[in-house]
């Protein structure tokens, strides 16, 4: 596989960061198939693109999660040695609010394991987590003060593995037959 150039924006493109106003997460066992990057690529895009929809088990799909505007993002960062390099992804998301369903999930998902997909404003889905380093995720919580008007929880999501993952299949909402 052969290098392309690599190009900025053409004045038409959406180059908006951030993350939009919500997420998806499922469990790692609620997935029947996990697809990966096609195995022979022939660009380098398709070194990183998932584009065959991920299956789940009778009755299992994505969660939706909200974010707060503006309260949402993505960092992918190398990590290791020379010549053992890999990424280490890490997203934070805001879910405002204090109710025993959030407390709930917070304390649930803490010790779990997930896949997840990031929605940028452009579209594109960023997919954390795969078949063999699972997206993990953590809360914490501030009532806040007073004045500062916010409470609920911020929640890092962590993940590591060999490269992004670019997820352009569809994200299953409805539960499988």
């Amino acid at each position: 596989m052969n290098y392309t150039d690599i190009l900025g924006p053409d004045g038409e493109t959406v180059n908006m960061g951030g993350l939009t106003q919500r997420f998806f997460f499922a469990r790692v066992s609620d997935f029947l198939a996990l697809q990966e990057p096609i195995s022979n690529p022939a660009t380098p895009g398709d070194l990183v693109s998932i584009a065959t929809t991920h299956t789940f088990k009778t009755g299992k799909c994505f969660n939706v999660g909200y974010c707060t505007m503006d309260k949402g993002k993505f960092d992918s960062e190398v990590q290791g040695d020379l010549d053992g390099h890999s990424v280490k992804q890490t997203a934070e998301v805001f879910v405002p609010g204090s109710h025993k369903d959030l407390h709930g999930f917070a304390a649930k998902s803490m010790n779990d394991r997930f896949i997840g997909i990031l929605e940028m404003p452009d579209g594109t889905n960023l997919q954390m987590g795969n078949k063999m380093f699972y997206m993990t995720i953590k809360g914490k919580f501030t009532t806040s003060t007073n004045s500062a008007g916010v409470r609920g929880y911020t929640f890092t999501f962590e993940s590591m593995g060999p490269k992004n993952l670019v997820y352009s299949g569809a994200v299953s909402l409805t539960p499988a037959p």
